[in-house]
């Protein structure tokens, strides 16, 4: 027998954490999550009429989003959104989608979100791909 294998030190196991076997503590990456955010209030000047009915203002609560409510506006997408064929679509991605979220966090019709005038209307857009976790050039620095 080769006694200088027997002297070679083993090399050290690694486990599915990617840490060493010997440690006893696992090592993790923490999840960074943003503060929570208060409630986004726009006052519309001159009020929007929507249906017959004046809009003069909206809170925005995008904090209070869940997953199953972004399902529910996902499912609403799919509904209304006419894909063409062999598209693909990735829904948060579409204006359409975002209209529905901050719609429904404001608790108005998605068409009203859609007739907001363009200076509105990007706005809350913005906050609606926030809230699906894009990150805006603004909020890089």
């Amino acid at each position: 027998m080769d006694n200088e294998l027997l002297e070679r030190p083993q090399a050290e196991s690694v486990n599915r954490l990617g840490t060493n076997a010997s440690d006893t503590q696992p090592q993790y990456q923490e999840l960074k999550i943003e503060p929570p955010q208060p409630p986004w209030h726009v006052t519309f000047e001159p009020p929007i009429d929507f249906d017959g009915q004046p809009y003069k203002e909206l809170i925005f609560d995008f904090d209070s989003l869940t997953g199953k409510e972004f399902q529910r506006a996902e499912r609403t997408f799919i509904r209304l959104y006419k894909p063409e064929r062999d598209e693909v679509v990735i829904p948060e991605t579409k204006h359409m989608f975002q209209a529905i979220l901050a719609a429904q966090v404001a608790d108005v019709p998605p068409g009203l979100i859609m007739k907001l005038p363009r200076r509105y209307y990007v706005a809350v857009r913005s906050k609606a791909l926030k809230a699906c976790g894009y990150l805006l050039d603004e909020d890089k620095a």
